[in-house]
C-alpha cells in the first residue's frame, strides 16, 4: 500500500514538472512574440524592390490589362446591386431584356414575371428610339450653330469648368486665384499663337500683351499696327503649365525671310558688339552665337569642300573667324594642380602611351627575328654556309642592321642612359645603352675580320640588347598604363581619402601593446580636398633605378678592364672588341623593369575597381612597413551587419519616449547598434530629444543625459553600476545562448528596455582581414558599443585573437580624432573612396608587394654578378669564341624568367 502511494506522489510531481514547463514555454514563446512585434515597431525598414507593371514605372492601382487602360467600362444604369435573390435575378433578366426564364419554385409567378418583362421589353424600345431621335436632332442644330458663329469677330470662348454647379469658394480662394477676380481676365502666357500676316509686311507682328523676348531686344523691331481678333475668356479656373515657353508661331516661309531681313540690316551697323562670333551672312543658313553660349561649331560645308580641305588646308569658299581670340596652347604642366590641368595631363600621358607602344612593338619584332636567325646559325651552320657561299658576311650584315634600327629607334633612351655614365652614374638605360653602343662597334670590327672566312666564328651579341630593349620599353609602356588608370581615379569626382601613417611613437606605442607586432607603425586614413604630387609620385625612381645607378658604372669599367686584359694577353684588337660586347651584354638586368612594373600594375589594377589608388612606388614604401590600421566600429560592422531581433518593455508608461532618448544617445555616440533604428529617426524627421552630454565607459556602455536625467544605454555591469535592477542571469542566458548580445536602457534610474541583437561579418571586409593577418598587420578598432570586444571579432572574422585589439576609451578617441582630421591638400600616396576594405587591401598589397620586388631586385643582382664572373673567367682563360651567343641568350633569358616567376612563388 505504501509503494502504491509513492508511486502515485511521483506521478503527480513529474505531471507538475511537466506542466510547469509547458507553461514556461509558453510564457517564453509569448515574450518573444511581443519582443518582435515591438522590434518591428522600431526597426529600420528592408530594402524592397518596386515592381512596376508598365514601361514608364507608374504604379497601376488595378490589375488590369495594359492594352485596355483607355477603354471606358460599358456602365448599365438599370443594374441591381446587393444581395441578389432568385426575384432580384429575375428582374436582371428582365431590365436586360432577355426572354429566359428563370427557374422559379411557383410557375404561376414565374407565367406573370415573362409578361410582365415582355411588355416592358416592347415600352423600353419604344423609348429608346424617341430619345436617339432627339439627340440626332439637338447634335444638327449644335453644328449648325457653331457653322453660323465661326467667323463672328468677338467671339466669346467658354470654358467648362472642373468643378460642378452650385460649388461654392470661400473669400481667401476668390482673392488669391486671379481667375475669379472682376476685372476682364485674358490669357497671360499661351503657349502658341496663330498670327495672321498679310504677303505685304515683311515683319511678323506680335501678340498683345505679350512680353518683349530677346529677339525684339537685340533688333528692336516696331510694332507694326496690326488689328488683333479680340477674345474674351470666362471667369474660371485654366490650368497653367509649368517652365512655360515664349514660342511665337507665324505662317511658314516667313520666319526665316524676317530674320535673314533683320540680320542683314543689324550687320550693316557701326558697333555690332553683342555678337562674338560671326560667320558672314548666306541666303541659305545664317548662324548667330551669343556671348554667353558656347555651343558646339557648325559645319555647313558640301562634301567637295571638306575633300580640298584636306588636300590643300583651305575651304574654297570664304569661312574666316572674325573672332580675334588666339587659340590656346596645350601648356604643359609640371604636375597635377587643379581640374584645369587634367586635359594637358591626359594629352600627355596618351602621348607617351602612343609612342612607348611603337617602340615596343618595334623592338620586340626585332628581338623575334633576331633570336629566330641566332636559333637556326647555332642548330643549322653548316648546311647554311653551304646554302649561302657568303653567309658569314650575310649574318653581319643581318646583325649590323638588327642593333642599327634598333638604336635608332631606341635613341632617346641609349643618350639619356649614357649622359650620367660621364659622371659615374646610371639609371635603368644605362646598362642597356652601353651595351648596344658595344655591339654596334662589335659588328662594324668583324666587317674588317670576315675575309677568307667559311663559317660562323664570330659570335655577336646584339640579341641580348635587342631582348633588353623590349623588356625595358615594355616595363615603361606598363608604368604609363598603370599611371592613366590611376590619373582618371585622381581626377574623378567624390570624396576622397587619404592614407597616412600615425607620426606619435609614443601613443602609437601604447595602442599596439598587447598585439603581436614589435614596431608600431599604424596607418589611417582621413577624409583630403585635393591629392597632390600625383605625377611627382607617379614617375618616382623604384629600386631597378637605384640598381641601375649603382650597377652600371661598375660593370662598365669590369666591361673595359677585361678587354684590355684580353687584348694583351691574346694580342687580337678584334678580340677585346668582342670581349667587351660580351661582358656588356651579359652585365644588363634584363628584366629590372619588368620585376618592378608588372606587380605595380597588376596591383593597381586590382585596387582601382574596389576604390583605392596607389600612385607608385614611394607609395609602396611609404606603407611597406605598416603593422597596424586604425578602423572605426561603424566599418567592421556596416548596416547590413547589425539585426535587432527584440525589445523586452519592463514599463508601459511613456515608453515610446524613453526609448527615443535611448536611441539619441546611440546616434550621438555613433554606437552600431542607432543603425537599427534608421525607422524611428527617419518617422521624427531627425528631431530626436537633444543629447547634453555622452561618455561610453569600457567595457560597460554609454552614460548621456537628456533632458536633465540619466540615461544608461549598456550591459548588465552598467546597469549594477548605477544600482538599476535588471532580470536575472537565467532569464537573460534564454537570449545569449544562440550567439546574441543583450543590451539594456535605463532613464533616471529605472528600467526600460532591453535590446536583443545579433552581429555578423561583412563578406566583403572578412577577406581583407584574413589578408592583413597574413602580413602581419593588426587591426586597431575604435568602438562605442559595450557587445563589441576582441572576442566577438575574433569568432565572427575567424583571426587569431592576438591580432585585433579594442582600443580603450582615451585611445580611442586618438583614433577618432586621427579619422575625422581633414586636410585641404595631401600627398597622392594612397588615396581611397572611404571604403575600408579598399584601404586595407592597398596597405596590405604594399606590404607584399615590397617583399616581392625586393626578391625580384636580389635575383636580378645575383645574375649579374655571377654573370661577369663566368664570363670574364672564360674569355681570359679560353677565349671568347667558347661562349656563343645562344649560350649567352640562354643564360640571360633564365635569370630574367626567374626574376618575375620567383615573386609570383611567394606571393600569399
Amino acid at each position: 500500500m505504501p509503494n502504491n502511494l509513492n508511486n502515485d506522489d511521483s506521478k503527480l510531481i513529474d505531471r507538475d514538472r511537466e506542466v510547469d514547463e509547458i507553461l514556461e514555454e509558453s510564457k517564453y514563446l509569448l515574450d518573444q512574440e511581443k519582443m518582435e512585434l515591438t522590434a518591428q515597431k522600431y526597426r529600420a525598414k528592408q530594402p524592397v524592390a518596386e515592381i512596376f507593371s508598365n514601361a514608364d514605372k507608374k504604379p497601376r492601382l488595378e490589375n488590369s490589362n495594359p492594352l485596355d487602360v483607355d477603354k471606358e467600362k460599358a456602365v448599365n444604369e438599370n443594374e441591381i446591386s446587393g444581395d441578389k435573390t432568385a426575384t432580384t435575378l429575375q428582374a436582371e433578366l428582365v431590365l436586360e431584356g432577355t426572354d429566359d426564364d428563370y427557374p422559379s419554385q411557383q410557375d404561376a409567378a414565374a407565367d406573370k414575371t415573362a409578361d410582365s418583362a415582355k411588355e416592358e421589353k416592347e415600352e423600353k424600345a419604344k423609348e429608346t428610339e424617341s430619345t436617339e431621335t432627339q439627340t440626332e436632332s439637338s447634335a444638327s442644330a449644335k453644328d449648325t450653330e457653331n457653322t453660323e458663329t465661326e467667323d463672328d469677330e468677338d467671339e466669346i470662348v467658354t470654358l467648362t469648368p472642373e468643378y460642378s454647379e452650385g460649388t461654392t469658394f470661400s473669400q481667401d480662394i476668390l482673392d488669391d486665384v486671379d481667375q475669379f477676380n472682376d476685372n476682364e481676365t485674358h490669357i497671360k502666357s499661351i503657349h502658341t499663337i496663330d498670327i495672321d500676316i498679310t504677303d505685304d509686311d515683311t515683319k511678323p507682328p506680335k501678340a498683345p500683351n505679350e512680353p518683349q523676348g530677346q529677339f525684339d531686344e537685340l533688333f528692336k523691331t516696331e510694332e507694326p499696327d496690326v488689328k488683333q481678333h479680340k477674345k474674351v475668356i470666362a471667369k474660371v479656373p485654366v490650368y497653367r503649365k509649368e517652365g512655360e515657353e515664349n514660342t511665337l508661331n507665324v505662317k511658314a516661309g516667313k520666319f526665316s525671310e524676317v530674320v535673314g531681313y533683320e540680320y542683314e540690316e543689324y550687320i550693316k551697323s557701326k558697333n555690332p558688339s553683342v555678337i562674338a562670333h560671326v560667320i558672314k551672312p548666306d541666303t541659305q543658313r545664317t548662324v548667330i552665337v551669343e556671348e554667353d553660349d558656347e555651343p558646339e561649331p557648325l559645319d555647313f560645308h558640301s562634301a567637295s569642300e571638306k575633300i580640298m580641305a584636306n588636300l590643300v588646308g583651305f575651304f574654297s569658299k570664304d569661312t574666316s573667324n572674325d573672332d580675334d581670340t588666339p587659340v590656346k596652347e596645350t601648356e604643359v604642366v609640371d604636375d597635377y594642380m587643379g581640374e584645369d590641368d587634367e586635359k594637358s595631363i591626359m594629352q600627355e600621358i596618351n602621348l607617351n602611351i602612343k609612342k612607348l607602344f611603337g617602340r615596343t612593338m618595334l623592338t620586340g619584332g626585332l628581338a623575334l627575328v633576331s633570336i629566330i636567325i641566332t636559333v637556326l646559325v647555332r642548330l643549322f651552320p653548316q648546311a647554311i654556309c653551304n646554302a649561302v657561299f657568303f653567309a658569314p658576311v650575310a649574318y653581319a650584315v643581318i646583325n649590323f642592321l638588327l642593333i642599327g634600327f634598333s638604336t635608332f629607334v631606341n635613341r632617346v633612351a641609349i643618350m639619356s642612359g649614357l649622359t650620367p655614365l660621364a659622371h659615374f652614374k646610371g639609371n635603368s638605360d644605362t646598362a642597356v645603352a652601353l651595351a648596344a653602343v658595344a655591339s654596334v662597334v662589335q659588328t662594324v670590327v668583324s666587317f674588317f675580320c670576315l675575309y677568307g672566312v667559311t663559317s660562323f666564328d664570330i659570335n655577336y651579341y646584339t640579341v641580348i640588347v635587342l631582348a633588353a630593349f623590349f623588356a625595358n620599353n615594355l616595363g615603361k609602356l606598363l608604368m604609363v598604363l598603370r599611371v592613366k588608370e590611376n590619373f582618371k581615379f585622381t581626377a574623378a569626382d567624390g570624396q576622397r581619402y587619404a592614407a597616412k601613417i600615425y607620426n606619435n611613437e609614443s601613443v602609437a606605442a601604447q595602442m599596439m601593446s598587447g598585439t603581436a607586432v614589435e614596431r608600431p607603425i599604424i596607418a589611417y586614413q582621413h577624409r583630403t580636398g585635393f591629392p597632390s604630387n600625383f605625377l611627382k609620385i607617379s614617375y618616382a625612381p623604384d629600386p631597378s633605378e637605384d640598381l641601375a645607378s649603382k650597377l652600371a658604372p661598375a660593370t662598365a669599367v669590369i666591361a673595359v678592364v677585361v678587354a684590355l686584359l684580353y687584348g694583351i694577353f691574346f694580342g687580337s684588337f678584334s678580340g677585346a672588341v668582342n670581349a667587351f660586347a660580351l661582358v656588356c651584354a651579359v652585365c644588363i638586368p634584363v628584366s629590372t623593369l619588368l620585376a618592378v612594373n608588372i606587380p605595380m600594375y597588376d596591383l593597381c589594377k586590382k585596387l582601382l575597381p574596389t576604390g583605392a589608388m596607389l600612385s607608385g612606388y614611394p607609395s609602396v614604401k611609404q606603407f611597406c612597413d605598416s603593422t597596424a590600421v586604425m578602423i572605426d566600429a561603424n566599418e567592421l560592422f556596416p548596416a547590413d551587419s547589425v539585426f535587432l531581433d527584440g525589445i523586452k518593455t519592463f514599463e508601459d508608461y511613456n515608453i515610446d519616449e524613453s526609448l527615443l532618448c535611448g536611441i539619441a544617445i546611440l546616434k550621438e555616440a555613433q554606437n552600431p547598434i542607432a543603425k537599427v533604428f534608421e525607422k524611428v529617426v527617419d518617422e521624427t524627421d531627425g528631431d530626436l530629444p537633444e543629447v547634453e552630454s555622452v561618455l561610453y565607459e569600457d567595457e560597460l556602455g554609454l552614460v548621456g543625459w537628456v533632458n536633465g536625467e540619466r540615461i544608461l544605454v549598456g550591459n548588465r555591469e552598467l546597469m549594477t553600476k548605477y544600482s538599476v535592477e535588471t532580470p536575472s542571469i537565467e532569464y537573460e542566458d534564454k537570449y545569449i545562448q544562440s550567439g546574441k548580445q543583450v543590451t539594456y536602457v535605463a532613464r533616471a534610474g529605472r528600467l526600460i528596455a532591453m535590446f536583443v541583437t545579433h552581429y555578423i561579418a561583412d563578406s566583403i571586409l572578412m577577406p581583407e582581414l584574413h589578408r592583413a593577418e597574413a602580413n602581419g598587420i593588426s587591426i586597431l578598432v575604435h568602438s562605442t558599443d559595450c557587445n563589441i570586444t576582441n572576442d566577438l571579432i575574433c569568432s565572427l572574422y575567424n583571426v587569431f585573437y592576438r591580432t585585433v585589439k579594442v582600443l580603450p576609451t582615451g585611445l580611442g578617441t586618438v583614433l577618432k580624432e586621427c579619422k575625422s582630421t581633414f586636410e585641404e591638400t595631401s600627398r597622392a600616396y594612397l588615396i581611397t573612396n572611404g571604403k575600408t576594405s579598399a584601404f586595407l587591401k592597398a596597405v596590405s598589397g604594399s606590404v607584399q608587394i615590397k617583399r616581392n620586388i625586393s626578391l625580384s631586385i636580389v635575383i636580378q643582382l645575383i645574375s649579374v654578378v655571377l654573370g661577369v664572373l663566368l664570363t670574364a673567367t672564360l674569355a681570359l682563360y679560353a677565349g671568347v669564341g667558347v661562349l656563343g651567343t645562344l649560350e649567352v641568350l640562354i643564360y640571360s633569358l633564365f635569370w630574367g624568367v626567374a626574376t618575375l616567376v620567383a615573386p609570383l612563388i611567394h606571393k600569399t
